[in-house]
């Protein structure tokens, strides 16, 4: 893939599990450039399993609750690398409130310079009630 560096199995693993935490405390995720905003109640990501020699998400799903209560599902497709913009806690795993920017391999554009996208999630937890 031209342009864009591809991410290790540890990064992989570490993306998911900060994820995986932050829905499993009750989150919220903004993403100004496309609109959403709400509450995240699920995040899935194929492939579940990774191996050793995968360089890529192929898909991340956030099942996020809109204003009106209804479940809209929200996809990234062929994320292949992220860098943490800011955090608040001590260590990136630990965070409460995180911001990244997700890049995104684009079949598209394979034979340009930058073959990519990129996309800014902003996700804090919720207050427990």
């Amino acid at each position: 893939m031209k342009g864009i560096d591809c991410m290790n199995n540890a990064e992989i693993e570490r993306l998911k599990y900060v994820l995986t935490n932050l829905v499993r405390q009750g989150c919220r995720i903004k993403i100004p450039t496309r609109g959403v905003d709400g509450r995240v109640v699920g995040v899935g990501f194929k492939p579940y399993w990774t191996n050793p020699i995968d360089s890529k998400i192929d898909r991340l799903v956030f099942d996020i609750i809109d204003n009106y209560g209804r479940i809209v599902p929200f996809y990234i497709n062929y994320i292949t690398g992220y860098d943490v913009l800011s955090q608040d806690g001590s260590r990136f795993e630990n965070a409460k409130s995180i911001s990244l920017d997700i890049y995104m391999y684009s079949p598209n554009k394979a034979g340009e310079k930058d073959s990519g996208a990129k996309v800014q999630l902003e996700i804090a937890s919720e207050p427990v009630n």
